[in-house]
């Protein structure tokens, strides 16, 4: 099975493989329906979204039969849940970044207060997962945008294997934004990349 780089980062980052009475599935849920259809679209397998409510809140959900999942761990895919999950091992990352920093990261603002001085609103990109594959992702953003390698965070005192990055340098989040979408590039999200442009145009002179 051979996997476009941008539906590779769709299913490193949402992908759940399962076994129900027998019967064994690919598994995607997300609450932007975007990223499911866009998966089933390019991979053609046979498969059935539905939606259900988790918590108060729409959630769509793609069962995929007969998908290969050994194609997946020769790249070095785990499961969500695992430990450990490693970045893939792909020769090109653009879309493959892409696709995951659109359903895994926030561009918005922070405000710094330092004594005195008045406070002043920066911009910043976090990006969440396992702290495993963060360490291995800021490497490959610095080697393709020349950003600084970040020292991954700790995303909650709920989980000790989750991460976030924190990218809040004006210029390497220009740098981030150029590679991801420049030139003209085959998948994105558009709404996810509306608002990355509203944001670094509030900092642009």
């Amino acid at each position: 099975m051979s996997v476009d780089n941008y539906i590779l980062g769709i299913l490193w980052a949402i992908g759940r493989y399962v076994k129900d009475g027998g019967t064994k599935y690919f598994f995607l849920r997300h609450h932007d329906r975007y990223f499911l259809d866009v998966a089933k679209r390019d991979l053609r397998i046979p498969a059935n979204t539905h939606t259900v409510t988790n918590r108060g809140k729409l959630q769509y959900r793609l069962k995929m039969h007969g998908f290969n999942i050994y194609d997946l761990e020769r790249l070095g895919w785990q499961p969500r849940w695992s430990e450990q999950r490693d970045y893939p091992s792909i020769p090109e990352h653009r879309d493959f970044i892409r696709a995951y920093i659109e359903m895994h990261s926030s561009p918005d603002t922070f405000t710094i207060r330092k004594k005195g001085r008045s406070p002043y609103k920066q911009p910043r990109l976090r990006i969440y997962g396992n702290k495993y594959f963060l360490e291995e992702l800021t490497e490959i953003i610095s080697s393709e945008t020349g950003a600084g390698v970040k020292k991954v965070q700790k995303a909650t005192n709920k989980s000790e294997v989750s991460g976030v990055l924190y990218y809040t340098s004006l210029p390497e989040l220009q740098g981030i934004a150029e590679y991801l979408y420049r030139p003209v590039v085959r998948h994105f999200h558009r709404g996810y990349y509306e608002k990355l442009k509203e944001m670094l145009r509030r900092f642009e002179r």
